[in-house]
């Protein structure tokens, strides 16, 4: 059984696929640390791990869980190595690392000589290799790592996936208002699935003989938030619609945002486009400029904005946020006009620049 490092470590979708496999053989005893940033896939792992190893939670003393209070690491081995009298397994859950104190080395002799029906179990989303307890929990048992999807065929696989999470909510969306969610929310399918909850309520009994939603009917049923709003403003920069952006950076500060997050926002999305530009000046074929941008998630929006700005201008915009930041840290300057000024600034052609 062979399983890659917790960092980087593999797509969570594989990963998953990875977990699923070898359950059909057995599942190893000792200890196993989930980790990674792709909770979703992480969740399905760790839910069908329990449930192999303890179907139903096997009855009082089969499986202990963990992680609401302090909890030291010789205690933890203890519970998992201890047996009772009405279940020859025993498994540990240990869902929440925040708590866990002590020593690494009881974790370290226990994952070397675990006992053949003994499991610890434990949910470690960060791990920081720099504290010695942590440093045991990726090193000591089987550790498995749930990455984000980041390269494009990852991304593709994603797309497939809330597609099928969308069937099996009674529900269909088109490829653009799967493409729309993927760009507003990235490769998080815990707050696509959410959103997808959303459409199917929406829908109601009969959304399977609905036709499949369309990106105009998702954008609407996400009309106002924050998020939304974010990816818009940074999508109108990157195609250099001023109006757009205009609007976006109002929806935002009316919703409280805070302008020198967005400024944020806007700075990451020009040092895309500068990048962007300068590979593709440089030569660099279109699918290894979307890489080497990371601009997977607007693409669209990309091809279309290095179109229309020069290099000259992205190289001022870094000066320009420059600039802003420190507007915006003055106290004598009204925030909310400091950032519509930066935008309209980066966004209209030159020659309508004053």
């Amino acid at each position: 059984m062979a399983f890659a490092s917790a960092n980087p470590g593999p797509w969570g979708g594989a990963a998953w696929k990875s977990v699923r496999q070898t359950l059909q053989r057995g599942w190893p005893p000792g200890l196993t640390v989930l980790t990674g940033d792709d909770l979703y896939h992480l969740d399905l792992a760790q839910a069908e791990i329990l449930e192999f190893l303890a179907p139903g939670g096997s009855g009082a003393f089969g499986l202990s869980i963990f992680g609401d209070e302090p909890i030291t690491t010789g205690a933890l081995v203890g519970s998992a190595r201890s047996t009772g009298m009405f279940a020859s397994r025993r498994v540990v859950f240990l869902r929440d690392i925040a708590h866990l104190e002590g020593d690494p080395d009881p974790l370290q002799a226990y994952a070397s000589s675990p006992g053949s029906e003994s499991f610890l179990i434990v949910r470690a989303p960060k791990l920081d290799r720099k504290r010695k307890l942590h440093k045991a929990l990726a090193e000591a048992g089987v550790c498995l790592g749930f990455r984000r999807a980041a390269s494009e065929a990852e991304l593709k696989a994603v797309s497939a996936e809330m597609s099928a999470m969308a069937v099996a909510r009674g529900a269909r969306i088109s490829d653009g208002a799967a493409r729309l969610l993927l760009d507003v929310y990235g490769p998080d399918l815990n707050r696509i699935a959410s959103e997808l909850d959303k459409i199917a309520l929406w829908l109601g009994p009969e959304a399977a003989q609905a036709a499949p939603i369309d990106a105009a009917t998702v954008r609407g049923l996400v009309a106002g938030s924050e998020i939304l709003s974010g990816w818009e403003l940074a999508d109108a920069l990157t195609k250099r619609d001023a109006a757009e952006a205009i609007a976006a950076a109002r929806r935002l500060l009316d919703a409280g945002d805070e302008p020198i997050r967005i400024l944020g926002g806007l700075a990451s999305r020009a040092r895309s486009l500068l990048r962007a530009k300068a590979m593709s000046e440089a030569g660099a074929p279109p699918n290894a400029v979307i890489d080497g941008a990371r601009a997977w998630y607007f693409r669209e929006a990309l091809t279309e904005g290095l179109k229309r700005y020069t290099m000259a201008e992205l190289l001022a915009m870094p000066g320009r946020l420059l600039e802003a930041d420190r507007c915006l840290k003055s106290r004598s300057l009204d925030k909310g006009a400091v950032l519509e000024a930066l935008v309209l600034g980066l966004t209209s052609p030159t020659s309508e620049r004053r």
